[in-house]
Parts: C-alpha cells; structure tokens; sequence
C-alpha cells in the first residue's frame, strides 16, 4: 500500500511535531462531529476513533467547531452542493441547497467564515475535517441532490475558506496521514500498515478516473 506523501497536507510542517508537548501543543481544529459532538445534520455525532485519539493526546490542543450547527442549528434538512464546489461557492458560481430546495449559500457561508474566525483564534496549525460534507469536505463533496449519488473533488465551503487562508487541511479518511501524525506524537501508537488516504481507496480512484494531484 502506498505510503502518506510527505507533502500532504498542504503547507504543514511536519517539523512542528518534534517539539510539539504539554506547554506548547499542537493545535488541531476538528469537524466537532469527528469528536462525538452531536452537530451531524440529523442530529447526531461521526465519531472517528482516530481523531479522537489524536485530539486527546497531550501534545495537541483540539478546536472542535461545526460550521453548520452554528450558521443552520441541529437538526437541520440535509444540504448539498449545486453547480460547483465551496470555492465556487465562496466565487458565487454554485449554491448551496437544502433537500427541501431551500438556498442556504449565505448561511453556510456565514459558518464557513465563523469557523475561519475560531481556528484563528485558537492558532490553528492543522485542521482535521469530515470529508464529503458540503461545509467540510477536502477530497469530495456531493454534486446535486443526494438521491442522485453524485460526487465532485473539491473542497467544501468551509474546508475551501480554510486551505485558501493557508491552513492545512486533513479529510478524517486520510488514514495513513492521520497516522503518521499519531505516531510522530505519541511512541505507543502502532499504526495499520495497510492504512491509505481517501484520495488512494479504490471508490475514489474508480469513481473520479485518476489519482488526486
């Protein structure tokens, strides 16, 4: 299986890691879904082991935030990406529609920014997100209405605000980046192996043709 390239993700420096601890943590923003928040759209949480594994070692500083909960509330209809991805969406090329077709551009614009504004507050240094979401996704987010089971790469709304602001960011399905983080940081972490990023599984490799750049 292949390795996590050493450039993903983007503009991290992985030196940090050596002198992450206690005093001076790692500060990491979270999708707050990824740690058991319950801000999913139906109302309930994502919970990835891993993340919160990562969130929970001493050495890092969590920021859970949850674009969605604080622009639309929880529960709320089910929402996707229409025409474009969240950086055409920040552009006013595509729109954001509830299952309900509800346009919430604006609202989840206004959470993308609110997200922004908490992981500077907390000096965020990395942000760990739920991929596929139209706020946070960093590989892929839906295209059209959910029923139709269309996908796009791209970014989410949030997820583009953040990369285009020079934080970099981490889907929670980076499997094999999540562990190298793990195991820079924490000596008795043993990883899987096995472990591949999103942009390596078969479904994304046989859905969208090509590997990720």
């Amino acid at each position: 299986m292949p390795a996590p390239r050493p450039d993903r993700p983007a503009g991290f420096a992985w030196s940090r890691l050596q002198g992450a601890c206690p005093e001076d943590p790692l500060r990491v923003l979270f999708s707050a879904c990824l740690l058991g928040h319950a801000t999913g759209w139906e109302g309930g949480p994502y919970t990835e082991p891993l993340a919160v594994r990562l969130a929970g070692l001493a050495s890092v500083r969590a920021i859970p935030f949850c674009p969605e909960d604080t622009s639309l509330g929880t529960p709320r209809p089910l929402t996707t990406l229409h025409g474009g991805n969240g950086r055409d969406a920040l552009a006013g090329r595509a729109r954001v529609l509830e299952t309900t077709g509800r346009d919430v551009t604006a609202e989840l614009t206004r959470g993308a920014h609110a997200m922004l504004a908490a992981a500077r507050r907390g000096r965020a240094e990395l942000a760990v997100l739920l991929d596929v979401s139209d706020s946070c996704g960093t590989h892929v987010a839906y295209l059209g209405a959910p029923e139709d089971e269309r996908y796009q790469r791209g970014p989410g709304v949030a997820a583009a605000l953040l990369i285009d602001a020079g934080i970099p960011v981490l889907a929670q399905r980076d499997f094999a980046t999540l562990q190298r983080l793990m195991a820079a940081l924490d000596p008795t972490f043993v990883g899987d192996p096995a472990a591949i990023d999103f942009d390596e599984h078969p479904w994304f490799r046989g859905y969208f043709g090509a590997r990720a750049p």
